[in-house]
């Protein structure tokens, strides 16, 4: 771990971890789900801007499929902290982390933060790989396919209409 020397010099605080971290045997699943692919007859869209996309949907579908799974000892990192939205990202993160936990204290302990989220996503990204990868045809209208018939969003649509 870095640290950095505050005060006097006598005191040494550990900084954040700032990199983001999935199992190395996801990786090829992160990289394909944000490349376009070639089709017989045209181009498949990548369902995903970025490995934060990624990530971000497999962190939530694991918490909610209760699938928090630890990272193996094989790791790949694949962003940087500074990726995530302060303002929509970042609060998502401490929502997950603060439900995961009941304890407020979480909600500056960006290590932890990201550990519940690494390992909900470790979770998650099996979901989506078999939704979205694996399905046959177009990515793009299965990830949509996903979202639109995923648990949550069923009981929210029933709610309100």
């Amino acid at each position: 771990m870095l640290s950095n020397i505050e005060g006097d010099g006598n005191q040494q605080a550990r900084r954040p971890r700032d990199r983001i971290r999935i199992d190395k045997i996801h990786h090829p699943t992160y990289i394909a789900l944000t490349k376009p692919r070639d089709n017989e007859n045209h181009q498949d869209l990548s369902p995903f801007e970025s490995m934060k996309n990624v990530f971000m949907l497999a962190a939530f579908i694991g918490y909610n499929e209760e699938k928090r799974v630890p990272l193996g000892k094989d790791k790949e990192m694949i962003f940087a902290w500074a990726q995530f939205s302060p303002e929509e990202d970042v609060p998502l993160l401490r929502a997950l982390a603060l439900a995961e936990t009941e304890d407020v204290e979480i909600l500056t302990d960006q290590d932890r933060i990201l550990t519940i989220a690494e390992e909900y996503a470790n979770g998650g990204i099996t979901e989506i790989q078999k939704q979205i990868e694996d399905m046959p045809g177009d990515r793009v209208t299965n990830l949509v396919h996903l979202l639109f018939n995923w648990s949550p969003y069923d009981r929210l649509i029933s709610t309100v209409f």
